[in-house]
């Protein structure tokens, strides 16, 4: 898989080409700022429902630390999609540049939750601010042809067994 560039990520979208931004964050981190014109799904699970395995999709994170991005692109190869690219720098470098962003959280740079939410309090749609709702690598199903691994209780048959 290919990396895009922020230059490259900008020309895209002003030039409308049909593709699919998704930013890999649980759902109170997209409400919270995100990249006009990108979309958010609560899980991996819903995002595999949505995207078709031709789209041309392209993912994000809140910065380059986090390994969402991988975790999703190596998931989504994994699950027969051909055309993805990953915008390693994210959220953070395209606010660097000073390129628009939207969001609950963008006026002003306020840090407050979206929504008035406390702390304590359960995110919609099973999210919380703590977590990523799987997109980190632990939230993506198997894929569909992934083959079994034999457990310990489950070793192949011995060839002098057979005879």
């Amino acid at each position: 898989m290919q990396p895009i560039t922020t230059e490259e990520l900008k020309a895209s979208l002003e030039a409308n080409n049909d593709l699919k931004l998704l930013m890999v964050a649980g759902p109170w981190e997209f409400r919270a700022r995100h990249i006009p014109g990108s979309v958010g799904y609560p899980s991996p699970r819903a995002a595999l429902r949505e995207l078709a395995r031709d789209d041309q999709i392209i993912l994000y994170a809140n910065n380059h630390y986090r390994s969402n991005t991988s975790a999703a692109a190596a998931a989504l190869a994994a699950h027969g999609y051909r055309n993805v690219r990953t915008y390693p720098g994210g959220l953070a470098d395209w606010q660097a540049v000073g390129y628009p962003v939207e969001g609950n959280n963008v006026a002003g740079g306020s840090r407050r939750r979206p929504f008035g939410r406390r702390r304590h309090r359960r995110d919609l749609q099973g999210g919380c601010r703590h977590c990523d709702n799987g997109w980190s690598g632990y939230g993506w199903p198997l894929p569909p042809a992934a083959t079994a691994v034999p457990t310990r209780h489950q070793q192949p048959a011995h060839p002098k067994a057979a005879a």
